[in-house]
């Protein structure tokens, strides 16, 4: 197992950063992520409802 890949340390530097900015409570962060989860999803719904709906020509004439 390589322990100082470059890779596993990038992967520790940003886990640190992470655990820091929420004052390393797992509790927090898990929160952050719902209610990150729930805004995205908000997101989706709304700019799937504000895109122009188009009807296809009635061709049955």
């Amino acid at each position: 197992m390589i322990k100082n890949s470059p890779i596993v340390e990038d992967t520790r530097r940003v886990r640190r950063q992470i655990s820091a900015k929420f004052n390393h409570d797992i509790g927090r962060y898990i929160a952050y992520l719902q209610s990150e989860s729930v805004r995205r999803e908000k997101r989706e719904v709304q700019s799937t409802l504000s895109k122009p709906q188009y009807q296809q020509p009635n061709t049955n004439s």
